[in-house]
C-alpha cells in the first residue's frame, strides 16, 4: 500500500489543478470500491454539481474538500492510483472504476487492479456534537490533522500525522516512553503514528541507528530526538523524490512518473547485501509481527 510519501505527492500534484474544478459525471462501474455508500448513484450525486475548494492529506487518505462542507476521500488500497487523463485518445486501464469528469479540463481517473480501494463523500458532523479524537493526535500543537479529523468521522482516530500533526520532540517522547511495545510495531501501529509502513519504517530506525526490536519505553532522550528528526528528514526526502517504486509495490504520480526514491533505499529489500555504512550484510526478520530490514551492527 502507498505510504505516506506516496500520498503525499498524489495530494501536491492534484492540488496544483483541482482546486476550483466542479465535478460534471461520476461514473462508477465498481460498487465495491464506494461500498461506504448504498449505492454507487448516492456517492456519484454526493460529488456531481459541488466544486473543489482545497486537495488535502492525512495519513494515506487523500481529501478533497467540496464547496458545501463536504469531503470526498481516496485511499487507494494496495496496487490502485489516481490518473490524469492527458488527451481525450488517451486509452483507458482495463481496472478503471471510477471516472471522474469536469465541467472543464480532463477526466481523472481511479485504477485499481485489485479494488481494494475505498472511496466516499463524509459529511460533516452535526453542529455541537463532541467529537472524540485520537489521543495521540491530541497532543498537536498545530497543522491541519485536527481540523481533519473533526470533520472527517472516518478518520477521528486516526494516530499522529507526521506532517500535518505539529509534534514537539518531547511530546514525542511522551508517546513513546508510554508504550512497551518494539519501535517497529509503534511507528506501523496507524492508532498511533499514521501513514507510515513497513518500507518506511526501516529507513527511519536505520537512519536514527535504533534495531527496531527495541522497546519504545527504553529509549534515552538522545536516541527520541535523533528518532523523531529522522522521521522528518526521510519522509521529507521521499516525497522530494516522487516516492518509492518497487517492482513488488509500484508506484506513479496522476501523470505516470514512477518514483525514485528505491534508489537510495539503505535496507529495505536489500536483504544479505552489504550495509551502506559498515558493510555488513543487512538482515530480514519478523518483528512486531512484521517483516523488518536492518543492519545488524550499525542498528545493535
Amino acid at each position: 500500500m502507498p505510504e505516506l510519501p506516496e500520498v503525499e505527492v498524489l495530494r501536491s500534484s492534484l492540488a496544483r489543478d483541482m482546486v476550483g474544478r466542479k465535478f460534471k459525471a461520476v461514473n462508477v462501474t465498481s460498487g465495491k470500491v464506494v461500498s461506504k455508500h448504498k449505492t454507487a448513484k448516492d456517492f456519484r450525486t454526493a460529488l456531481e454539481g459541488h466544486s473543489v475548494k482545497a486537495v488535502q492529506r492525512l495519513g494515506t487518505n487523500l481529501v478533497f474538500a467540496l464547496d458545501n462542507g463536504t469531503h470526498l476521500v481516496i485511499d487507494t488500497g494496495q496496487g490502485g492510483h489516481l490518473q490524469r487523463v492527458q488527451n481525450a485518445k488517451q486509452a483507458k486501464p482495463k481496472h478503471t472504476h471510477v471516472v471522474f469528469s469536469f465541467t472543464q479540463g480532463h477526466d481523472l481517473w481511479f485504477v485499481d487492479p485489485k479494488t481494494e480501494g475505498d472511496l466516499y463523500v463524509a459529511t460533516p458532523p452535526v453542529e455541537g456534537t463532541e467529537i472524540e479524537v485520537s489521543k495521540f493526535a491530541r497532543l498537536s500543537v498545530g497543522g491541519d490533522g485536527m481540523a481533519l479529523r473533526k470533520a472527517i468521522s472516518q478518520l477521528t482516530q486516526l494516530g499522529i500525522d507526521p506532517f500535518e500533526d505539529q509534534i514537539g520532540w518531547d511530546r514525542f517522547a511522551a508517546v513513546l516512553r508510554s508504550r512497551s511495545t518494539v519501535l517497529k510495531a509503534v511507528l506501523t501501529d496507524i492508532a498511533i503514528m499514521c501513514g507510515l509502513g513497513d518500507i518506511y519504517a526501516d529507513e527511519i530506525l536505520y537512519a536514527a541507528g535504533l534495531h527496531p526490536g527495541r522497546v519504545s519505553e527504553e529509549l534515552s532522550t538522545i536516541e527520541i530526538r535523533r528518532l523523531h528528526r529522522s522521521i522528518a528528514e526521510i519522509l521529507a526526502d521521499a516525497v522530494k523524490h516522487n516516492g518509492t517504486s518497487l517492482e513488488s509495490l509500484p508506484f506513479e504520480d496522476p501523470d505516470g512518473k514512477p518514483g525514485t526514491y528505491q534508489e537510495l533505499l539503505a535496507v529495505f529489500e536489500r536483504e544479505g547485501q552489504p550495509c551502506q555504512q559498515c558493510r555488513a550484510p543487512i538482515k530480514k526478520e519478523a518483528i512486531g509481527g512484521r517483516p523488518t530490514y536492518f543492519c545488524p551492527k550499525c542498528q545493535a
